[in-house]
């Protein structure tokens, strides 16, 4: 049975030049508070991943060929949602990715159609929808190489970044 399984990835989002290259280049820093903050949810994103590994908790999986979500994800994205209660000002980005079984075409359009359906539940559950954003990827994006059935289903997944920034400096 095929599946599209989730791995967790949460990093934050701005690195890089760090405070001094941000101020050089006039772009508004976080708070200590506000880095700690996102520190605190990225540590607990990582903390949801290593638990689906271990399968402590269910992976994020879909209907074969689908994007409707198996009965027993929705334990697993109430987690991710209980995260954004904790943290109201973080901004989640769903990023859907699938194996290389299929045309890129339909592939592309199947990723966005599970990363919208993993945002539209997180949104039934109280999320709020504008601070969630979608995006299908497709076989673009492989987690390992296409190489064997095991490796598929890992390419068959959802990601998850947090972010404390405007949509309109992330897209």
């Amino acid at each position: 049975m095929k599946t599209g399984a989730l791995f967790l990835a949460g990093w934050i989002v701005f690195s890089g030049a760090g405070r001094a290259g941000a101020q050089m280049l006039n772009i508004p820093l976080m708070s200590e508070d506000e880095e700690e903050d996102l520190r605190t949810a990225q540590q607990r994103l990582e903390e949801l991943q290593r638990k689906i590994k271990r399968k402590e908790i269910p992976p994020i999986e879909f209907e074969f060929n689908k994007a409707v979500l198996r009965p027993y994800s929705k334990q697993t994205l109430e987690l991710v949602a209980d995260l954004m209660f904790a943290h109201p000002q973080l901004k989640l980005m769903v990023f859907g990715h699938t194996c290389d079984v299929g045309s890129d075409r339909y592939n592309l359009w199947l990723s966005q159609k599970r990363a919208e359906a993993v945002k539209n539940y997180l949104i039934e559950v109280g999320v709020m929808g504008e601070f969630i954003k979608a995006k299908g990827y497709g076989e673009t994006k492989p987690a390992v190489p296409n190489d064997s059935e095991e490796n598929r289903e890992q390419n068959r997944r959802v990601e998850f970044i947090l972010t404390k920034r405007w949509w309109d400096s992330v897209f």
